[in-house]
Parts: structure tokens; C-alpha cells; sequence
């Protein structure tokens, strides 16, 4: 018997197999930032990969589906970006940090609400212009590395500082001419990596109260330069504090300290120190982006096991 091949009639699809879709086990973190100095992040690999998915903000507010394990969450970011609401969360949390007012214009006088709190009656609860602790720093909701920032020596210079601004997106905080400042980077672990801001000796004296990347060098704890406070164990505590006040699960603190010694030359037991700054976007530089690379996927592996 011959049997005919039956060839296909044109148009008409032949039969295929069922395609078999690949399964996905392993992700990578979705990094969410505009900082040039997290783009290493992205690279395949520098977070290492994950049986869950996550998303990892390093100063971003964007929205991602729920089910992500997040380093980070919305509300932590934008408690860290506003410096009224990094203060709030500090005062309800008892963090230590510099006395700070909320200022407001009423019936035109000035009024500087303690704390930003203006719950209780005025009368109770509120400090004018000619009582505020000189020098104060006036301080911008959105400012950084220093810009919005305003030292005010006299009740003279806040009376020209003020005229024509909206005072609704600043606070006023105590100046504290505490000598020593460092950045800390933590995690609820404690600090993982540190440096000394020093002013340069040429930088302008009449910049010199604020220290950001235009007037200072960076010292590794490793530098003899870097004089570490002898109460640094409590510095740690106080910003694990703050960052849980913050609702934050990684980030830096500026934290200032007074100088190890008193005017008398003896050495300090325990020096005050202040937390003065939050930023859940700092730069990067060679050793902070190895170090994040370290300790970002401790912090989701916790978070996807604590579910």
C-alpha cells in the first residue's frame, strides 16, 4: 500500500508543542534613586540575588507593587527628606537633638512654637523673637549640603533675614559650636561605616559654622585625625534611635560632638553631642557604596525572613 505525505494547506498553522514558560526563582533588588553615585548598584550582581523580590529607595517615594520586601519604606524617606518632619519624629521619639521651634506670623508678630508644638494655648507654649537662645540657624524644610541654611548672631540679623520670606518652610534650631562632626551610616545593627568631617584650613571663615563637601575632608576612623569620642558606643545607640524614629531601615547621620577636651585641658567623661542631620540618599564614594553593597541585602534577607 502507498501512502501520500499530506502536506500542510497554506494558512493554516500546524500544531506546535507547548511552549514551556521559565519559572523566575531568583531576583535582583529594583534600586530606586537619582543619585549618579547608586548607579553601581544596579549592576548585575552587586546586591547578589534574591527567592523573593524587593526594592531598595534610597531617597525616592515611588510607588512599587506591595509585594516587594522594601529597604526603606515611602514614609521613612519623606521623614528623612523634611527637616520639620525629621525634628517631630526626633522630639516624639526623645532622640537627642538641638532645641528647635516651628516659627509662625500671627496678627504680625512672630511667634516660635517650641518643638513645633502648638497644641497647648499660645500663651502657654510659645517663645517671641527676643527670647530665642542666640545664635539660632534657620533652616530650609528641603535644604542640603548646607544650602537654606542661615546662622542668625542677633535678634538684628533674624529681623533682616526675615523680611520677605515665608517662614512656613523653615525651622529654627539652637546653634551648637560643638567642634567635632561625623557622619555615621546605620543600620538597627548599629554603625557599619563612618568618617570625620574637617574643615579645610582655607575654607572661608565666614562658612566655617557649617561643614558639607565645598569647605571639608574625609577621614576614615582608621585616621589618627578622626579622635573618636570616647562615649561613641551611646553616639551608635542614639542614631539606631533616630533611624527607627524615622521609620528608616539604612541611612546616615550628622551627629556633632564637643571637643575631647575642656577649657582647662582635662579630658571630657562624656561629651554632649547632638544627631543634626538624616539622609537616606548620601553620596557615595568608593568605600560607603562597598559597604552599602554589604549591608543593604542583611537588611532584606531580615526583612523577608520577619514577614
Amino acid at each position: 500500500m502507498i501512502t501520500k505525505k499530506i502536506r500542510p494547506i497554506k494558512g493554516v498553522a500546524r500544531p506546535v508543542k507547548n511552549a514551556v514558560k521559565k519559572v523566575i526563582t531568583k531576583f535582583r533588588p529594583l534600586i530606586l534613586s537619582r543619585h549618579p553615585s547608586h548607579d553601581p548598584l544596579r549592576e548585575k550582581g552587586a546586591l547578589g540575588f534574591f527567592p523573593f523580590r524587593s526594592v531598595v529607595r534610597l531617597g525616592s517615594t515611588t510607588a512599587v507593587e506591595p509585594e516587594r520586601i522594601e529597604c526603606n519604606s515611602i514614609e521613612g524617606v519623606k521623614n528623612s527628606a523634611s527637616k520639620l518632619r525629621m525634628k517631630q519624629c526626633f522630639t516624639r521619639a526623645g532622640v537627642k537633638t538641638a532645641e528647635w521651634w516651628k516659627p509662625d506670623i500671627i496678627d504680625g508678630s512672630l511667634i516660635c512654637y517650641p518643638n513645633g508644638n502648638q497644641n497647648p494655648p499660645r500663651d502657654e507654649d510659645f517663645k517671641d523673637e527676643t527670647n530665642l537662645p542666640y545664635p539660632i540657624i534657620a533652616k530650609s524644610h528641603f535644604g542640603s549640603r548646607g544650602e537654606g541654611n542661615y546662622k542668625l548672631d542677633t535678634q538684628q540679623d533674624l529681623e533682616r533675614w526675615m523680611r520677605g520670606k515665608d517662614l512656613s518652610g523653615y525651622i529654627f534650631e539652637k546653634f551648637h559650636n560643638y567642634t567635632r562632626e561625623y557622619r555615621l551610616h546605620v543600620t538597627e545593627e548599629g554603625c557599619f561605616y563612618t568618617c570625620r568631617k574637617l574643615v579645610r584650613n582655607d575654607a572661608p571663615e565666614e562658612g566655617r559654622w557649617s561643614r558639607h563637601d565645598d569647605n571639608c575632608v574625609w577621614v576614615i576612623e582608621s585616621n589618627p585625625s578622626f579622635n573618636k569620642p570616647v562615649n561613641w558606643d551611646t553616639i551608635v545607640t542614639e542614631c539606631v534611635k533616630a533611624l527607627k524614629a524615622l521609620g528608616l531601615d539604612i541611612c546616615c547621620f550628622d551627629v556633632k560632638v564637643q571637643g575631647a577636651r575642656k577649657d582647662n585641658g582635662n579630658l571630657r567623661e562624656n561629651p554632649e553631642f547632638i544627631i543634626i542631620e538624616s539622609g537616606s540618599a548620601p553620596s557615595f564614594g568608593e568605600i560607603t557604596l562597598q559597604k552599602y553593597c554589604e549591608e543593604i541585602p542583611k537588611v532584606l534577607k531580615k526583612k523577608y525572613a520577619n514577614r
